[in-house]
């Protein structure tokens, strides 16, 4: 009898239809690979009824859509897949076999990683109709399966398609393995065989737990937040390469190098990862798309901190620098309104255009008015004139070389003290060049939406 992981395109077919079906779909096509690795095991009907394991040779080609558009991914870029060539039959399945197979579905059909949380408790899950529930159920379902198929899929648009996957792609921080390709009914997977994952989990459940264990000392959520908020700053580096199955779109490469060690990350990346500390720890998150000043693409977070919501970014919080700077930490995007970022450093907000010309919307967020759990304004750090503002920048100054830091920042609440202050970034320059020899300047990265006067110090 042929092992499990030689059939396991069988069994992810015969979950698919017993558990996720989503409603009687026609005949599939399987003109494509439904998983994506450089030689998988496909299910064929031959002349004696049972079933043919094959192995397939693949080659790439852009997935289109009915009308020749080329399908993009969650990102908005177009996506390939591998399709089949040449299979070559290697083994029948008696029907011995595949009663085993049948049986197997009882034990098999267990989900690889458990969630923290209720996928129908999310934020992002409740503002669906009860048709895209049922279809991110499926999606959901599915993916902790490793199951590539979503059958009952055949009349859905690609927009439609688009927005519930995309949804169960950002809002299912667990699922590291799920690749961003997108094609209506499928699934495709940076890595198919569980025990590997079940290694990847480990090694994520190592950093994770430490991170718990810290903020759980921590009696308020703002101090819960800080702590995980800091660690992805000072132990990730943004990555520019978006090479499929490169995980850095994902919480493996934000955690799997361990506390010491630095993660290569996209902004999605960080963004689930957040979302993913705070699943472990009972705090409300969600993940936010959207697209820079420039309408390169971007994800953050909203988290909810003593019954109000709050924009939280830690991409833009850790500066992407030729050479990473490991102890560079900023608090511009910790806990801010929608008013200081939306339409000013934050555009498109949960819109996706796909290439096909299709607009959608992924949900509405919660709106974010509130400020009091700021960072600058809990800490009482914004100043209302400018002989404070100055003092206080000058201590900051500083406090921060002291400490061989790199970022000194305060607010102010005032236009006016703002451009005084900063009209004037040369002789603060010189004034910590005077108190500290080993400073060798300071550069200036102040934020004028927010009024955050922000000096990067530089040393010799």
């Amino acid at each position: 009898m042929l092992k499990l992981k030689k059939i396991s395109a069988i069994l992810a077919c015969f979950l698919s239809i017993a558990i996720f079906a989503t409603g009687c779909g026609g005949d599939d096509d399987d003109s494509s690979a439904e998983v994506v690795t450089n030689v998988i095991t496909e299910a064929d009907g031959d002349e004696d009824g049972g079933t043919t394991t094959a192995s397939v040779q693949l080659e790439t080609e852009v997935v289109t859509d009915a009308d020749g558009n080329a399908v993009t991914g969650v990102g908005g870029n177009p996506i390939t897949e591998m399709v089949t060539e040449k299979p070559a039959e290697t083994g029948t399945l008696s029907e011995e076999d595949i009663q085993a197979v049948m049986t197997a579905t009882v034990t098999q059909a267990t989900t690889i990683v458990n969630s923290s949380v209720d996928n129908t408790t999310r934020y992002a899950y409740n503002t669906l109709d009860d048709d895209e529930k049922a279809l991110y159920d499926a999606i959901l379902g599915a993916a902790s399966t490793m199951s590539p198929k979503i059958f009952g899929t055949d009349n859905l648009s690609m927009e439609k398609w688009a927005k519930v996957f995309g949804m169960v792609y950002n809002q299912e921080p667990q699922l590291f393995w799920l690749s961003s390709k997108i094609k209506i009914g499928r699934l495709y997977f940076n890595e198919t065989d569980t025990e590997q994952i079940a290694a990847m989990q480990k090694e994520i459940d190592t950093t994770v737990n430490q991170l718990v264990s810290e903020a759980n000392k921590k009696s308020s959520t703002f101090d819960k937040l800080k702590v995980f908020h800091d660690y992805l700053v000072l132990n990730s580096t943004f990555e520019k390469d978006d090479a499929a199955g490169s995980y850095n779109q994902s919480i493996y490469n934000a955690f799997s190098g361990g506390t010491s060690s630095q993660g290569n990350i996209q902004c999605s990346g960080y963004a689930k990862a957040m979302q993913y500390l705070c699943d472990q720890v009972g705090i409300d998150c969600i993940v936010i798309t959207g697209t820079n000043s420039e309408g390169a693409s971007h994800a953050w977070n909203k988290v909810k901190v003593e019954g109000e919501w709050y924009n939280l970014d830690c991409t833009w919080d850790d500066p992407i620098l030729t050479t990473p700077v490991y102890n560079y930490i900023r608090y511009n995007n910790f806990l801010v309104p929608d008013s200081w970022i939306n339409e000013k450093t934050h555009f498109n907000i949960n819109s996706v255009t796909l290439n096909s010309g299709g607009t959608f919307s992924y949900f509405t967020p919660p709106t974010a008015t509130a400020t009091a759990q700021n960072y600058f304004i809990k800490n009482n750090l914004v100043y209302s004139d400018f002989d404070s503002a100055d003092a206080a920048l000058k201590k900051a100054l500083e406090d921060t070389a002291s400490a061989g830091g790199t970022v000194a920042e305060i607010m102010v609440d005032s236009k006016d003290v703002y451009n005084k202050l900063v009209s004037d970034l040369k002789g603060y320059q010189d004034y910590i060049k005077g108190k500290n020899s080993s400073v060798k300047g300071v550069a200036d990265n102040c934020n004028e939406y927010m009024l955050i006067v922000q000096l990067d110090i530089k040393y010799n």
